[in-house]
């Protein structure tokens, strides 16, 4: 055989096999942790987070469908922040929906991200380290609890992910009213934001909050989404339920949405049911405590009502009684978040409204 020949010959080899390793089935074994899924099969179990020399470990309850078809991998994470209950509920709903040999792709559920923070009962940071979850990614593998358990999430399931869903509620402390989602629309290439904004067009809300920024520094990766973002991953944020309330009208929308999300993206059979002339708010304002103390909604306030710059939306008192400050809305708009429960700190995000027009 002469070297022209041998070298044509490698080549379609080397073709060959390239073409065979791409449409090698990316989900014929599903590897987390030490749970391995082979296509056409379902397995539930947990990723570890060992101790660090803390002396403080935990794990993190995943159900894993690999289907029986190609298709892309989709990650759910719930539970983020331990007294969110909607996602953590809708997980297990979720789980009694699907059916890996009517699937195509896969799909990652994390029932609950932060078990310390959920068997603690605490809100927003963890009862060990007292960090926020959705403050510390990517984590760190000899960092505190919290940073660990960010660190598996990045390494064991946003890194497998082809899309990600960080699904939350208004925490125990925080009303909520309408449910709504959100996507990254200036971060990351301009295919991975069309994906991300089909994805939550497809979720079927109809109230989208566009977040900014374009994720370049590590300080704006630190969200779960964000990091997902950073990494090339298509994903979206739900926000559905509140103040620690267990209530289908906060559980279904999110079920039903992840049912049609997956059905824009072809993973199981039926039409998705997209938003269709969603509100879009590109803005947000925040209202801040200057005080410790003790919040008083304002009788008249509820989340999801539009309020006119300068609406009463509270006061603040100190623990006797005495008035400290009165809060109003800095501008117009959607009330999206707002304190529901009395506890209060100096720097707390008392109020978030949506900037629409009237």
């Amino acid at each position: 055989m002469d070297n022209s020949l041998r070298m044509a010959l490698s080549r379609a080899v080397l073709l060959f096999t390239l073409v065979i390793a791409n449409t090698v089935h990316a989900n014929d074994t599903l590897v987390l942790d030490e749970l391995r899924v082979p296509r056409n099969s379902v397995v539930s179990g947990e990723i570890k987070v060992p101790d660090a020399g803390d002396q403080v470990s935990t794990s993190i309850p995943v159900t894993v469908f690999n289907g029986a078809d190609d298709g892309p991998v989709l990650a759910l994470i719930a539970g983020i922040h331990g007294s969110e209950y909607s996602p953590i509920l809708a997980m297990q709903h979720i789980v009694n929906r699907l059916d890996p040999a009517t699937m195509s792709g896969a799909v990652i559920v994390v029932h609950n991200a932060n078990l310390p923070a959920f068997q603690g009962r605490t809100i927003y940071f963890g009862p060990n380290d007292l960090k926020n979850l959705n403050r510390s990614f990517p984590g760190s593998a000899s960092g505190s609890i919290t940073e660990r358990i960010a660190h598996a999430l990045t390494e064991q399931v946003i890194k497998q992910a082809d899309y990600l869903m960080d699904i939350h509620s208004g925490d125990a402390n925080e009303r909520l009213g309408s449910s709504y989602t959100a996507y990254y629309a200036e971060a990351g290439s301009e295919e991975l934001r069309e994906k991300s904004r089909r994805m939550t067009v497809a979720f079927g809300l109809e109230t989208i909050v566009l977040f900014a920024g374009d994720l370049s520094s590590p300080a704006s990766q630190i969200y779960t989404s964000a990091q997902a973002v950073a990494l090339g991953v298509p994903a979206m944020d739900v926000e559905s339920g509140e103040l620690g309330v267990v209530s289908a009208k906060y559980i279904d929308p999110i079920t039903d949405g992840v049912i049609s999300v997956m059905r824009d993206l072809e993973m199981i059979t039926g039409d998705a049911t997209p938003a269709d002339s969603p509100l879009l708010i590109t803005e947000r304002a925040r209202v801040y405590s200057d005080y410790d103390g003790v919040w008083h909604l304002a009788p008249q306030i509820e989340a999801a009502q539009y309020v006119h710059e300068g609406t009463v939306l509270g006061k603040v008192t100190d623990y006797h009684g005495n008035h400290l400050a009165t809060v109003a809305a800095p501008a117009g708009g959607i009330l999206l978040i707002v304190f529901g429960t009395p506890p209060i700190n100096k720097g707390d995000n008392i109020a978030v409204i949506g900037l629409v027009n009237p």
